[in-house]
């Protein structure tokens, strides 16, 4: 994992969707990094003295990195605090810093020649990096795309993808609308045997990304109907923004934080992971997915209770856990990494 930083520069803003904004992005001094397809970048931003960071998938190709010199990104900007403060304060021409590009969830060397991409509302941006790498001939896989909105005001990219299936013969497109679909879209949600009637089961690679819901709707008819488990790949669900259980109206509790032989006290609400704790504490521990899927963000619990989601991907080595999906249930005392 790369952990050093790129300086990025904002060349273009562009309101697509409502709440939604296309941000290209240039290298401030040399070159960008290179990436892959479906992977993604952390901006991190400094708001009222706390140092934050959030994970966006790269929407545009590695050949457009490569030769246009640009990355970009697709912002719900009506979304987290840090997006919409993102959406407020950040302009043409300004600076901000960026990881390089991270994940596991992108097209490799590895991935089998034909890619079935599934999409669930927002959630769509890695599918949309992935169908330009192959217009671009950056590969010469094949790609099925099902794209779902709940009305037709959601829809992202339905005419950019069209016309990308129009334009290459290796890119096919099916669409479904809950609310108001188009002629041509499937009036509903996609089911595991409307996307098994139209894809290779038996040698594709099915990327999904979208709500849990359709994870838990789409998972065991997919495996059941012959995807192998390594060739369904599911992106993380995102970060987690409360518990799965109740909590107190403004309940909270100390939060002893140890780092380079200094000790901090400072308040952790319940309903927060510990890392939002520790960012609007001033902070900067390190994270990158905020999802509990790449272990960056590992701390040691030395005192108290924490509750962590389960089906996270990460590991966390004995005594250590991960704050960025994890929320406090007593007082801790923690120590972070420097």
């Amino acid at each position: 994992m790369n952990h050093t930083k790129q300086t990025l520069r904002v060349t273009e803003i562009e309101t697509v969707a409502p709440c939604v904004n296309r941000y290209r992005f240039v290298a401030a001094e040399g070159a960008l990094a290179p990436f892959l397809p479906g992977q993604y970048l952390c901006l991190y931003y400094e708001i009222e003295g706390a140092t934050a960071c959030r994970p966006y998938s790269i929407a545009s190709s590695p050949k457009e990195a490569a030769e246009g010199g640009y990355y970009e990104l697709f912002i719900h900007v009506g979304g987290s605090f840090t997006s919409h403060w993102l959406g407020e304060h950040i302009k043409v021409g300004d600076t901000i810093a960026a990881s390089h590009p991270l994940g596991e969830y992108c097209i490799t060397p590895d991935t089998p020649r034909k890619i079935v991409g599934i999409s669930g509302g927002m959630s769509v941006t890695p599918l949309r990096a992935m169908a330009h790498s192959i217009v671009d001939e950056w590969t010469d896989r094949e790609m099925t795309l099902f794209c779902g909105w709940d009305t037709a005001a959601d829809m992202l990219y339905h005419e950019e993808f069209t016309e990308l299936a129009r334009q290459c013969s290796r890119i096919h497109v099916h669409f479904a609308v809950v609310q108001d679909p188009l002629p041509g879209d499937k009036h509903g949600y996609f089911t595991a045997e409307d996307i098994l009637r139209c894809t290779d089961a038996a040698e594709a690679a099915y990327f999904l990304c979208g709500p849990q819901a359709m994870y838990q709707s789409l998972h065991s008819g997919l495996i059941a109907g012959g995807v192998a488990p390594e060739r369904y790949h599911q992106e993380v669900p995102g970060e987690l923004h409360c518990p799965p259980y109740p909590t107190a109206a403004g309940e909270s509790f100390p939060l002893t934080v140890q780092v380079g032989g200094h000790t901090a006290v400072v308040n952790a609400a319940a309903n927060e992971t510990v890392l939002v704790a520790l960012e609007r504490a001033g902070f900067a521990p390190r994270a990158y997915c905020r999802s509990g899927s790449c272990g960056f963000c590992q701390a040691k619990l030395l005192q108290g209770t924490v509750w962590t989601d389960p089906q996270r991907a990460a590991a966390p080595t004995e005594g250590m856990f991960h704050p960025c999906c994890s929320f406090p249930r007593s007082a801790l005392t923690i120590v972070l990494p420097q």
